[in-house]
């Protein structure tokens, strides 16, 4: 079999592993993409290179290959694209040496420096109330959908493959929980105050009188079960009519949860629980948008 073909094939079983621990599918499909580039310079290096044959120096001329440091437009590769590509190399040859399809790591010595973290974008509790009032201004059956949908957002964090992914029997309003699917395919279960119940109460009513042979929670204009993309634009759409002029998209809404919750709770542990973070650290974020917002407050004195 060719040599490619064996890459190929070593590529997709580790694939299988990371469905199989749990890996979110954007990750698994960034990973591989990846890995394919990875094997296609190797070849490139030497043609008959077996991945057993693989050197940490061989390592080095790949990631310093134009085809892993640009673009396919030529240019420079994102400092988190490349981190990521690495991320992917190191846990693909830690699998392979462990399935023994190679005698050592070869990546054990690729390094990867933490990257710095951007703030993310996230609504004042001003915009918040600007959003939400602009939504119960409108009486349609699409802003009533639309409403709802960012209400879940700012009021629950609920990630936006989370979001579409629901059916209408994840809703039970009687525990007061909406039952998800998480990163990784993990159940996870969200608590709903009270005025997202009354809100989703009024909008099964609503949502059923649609019929019930497609179990998406939220449908599209064409009655299938509405899109990341759709969500996305209508998020777009709304922040606009508000006349908020940040730029995000349904993440945006994640973060606004996550930093207001913070504001009120001053609990590190309350928000990685709400947010379903498995590592403290990338909760810590919202300590320093809260901060920035204080010291703004306090210029304003």
């Amino acid at each position: 079999m060719p040599t490619a073909d064996l890459v190929e094939r070593a590529v997709q079983a580790f694939g299988r592993r990371l469905v199989a621990d749990g890996r979110s599918p954007n990750t698994v499909s960034a990973y591989l993409r990846d890995l394919r580039t990875l094997a296609r310079v190797l070849i490139l290096i030497r043609p008959e290179l077996s991945l057993d044959q693989v050197t940490p120096a061989m390592l080095d001329k790949v990631l310093t290959n134009p085809k892993v440091t640009e673009t396919r437009g030529g240019a420079p590769r994102s400092a988190a694209s490349l981190h990521r590509f690495k991320a992917a190399v190191r846990s693909f040859f830690a699998w392979a040496e462990e399935a023994e399809l190679v005698p050592e790591n070869p990546a054990r010595s690729v390094t990867m420096r933490r990257l710095p973290r951007t703030l993310p974008v996230f609504l004042t509790e001003t915009e918040k109330r600007r959003l939400l009032k602009e939504l119960r201004g409108r009486s349609s059956t699409l802003a009533r959908r639309d409403r709802i949908i960012i209400e879940l957002f700012l009021g629950t964090g609920i990630r936006l493959q989370e979001l579409v992914s629901m059916d209408i029997d994840d809703v039970d309003l009687d525990a007061k929980h909406l039952h998800i699917r998480a990163k990784g395919n993990v159940p996870q279960v969200k608590f709903l105050k009270s005025n997202l119940r009354f809100l989703l109460r009024r909008y099964l009513a609503e949502r059923r009188k649609q019929g019930t042979a497609i179990t998406a929670l939220f449908l599209s204009n064409r009655g299938t079960r509405i899109s990341s993309r759709q969500v996305a634009n209508r998020v777009k759409f709304w922040l606009a009519e508000a006349g908020i002029e940040k730029i995000f998209g349904p993440h945006g809404l994640r973060h606004s949860f996550a930093t207001h919750l913070y504001a009120a709770t001053s609990d590190l542990l309350v928000v990685k629980r709400a947010l379903g973070h498995r590592d403290i650290s990338t909760t810590e974020i919202y300590t320093h948008l809260v901060d920035g917002a204080l010291e703004e407050a306090l210029e304003r004195l």
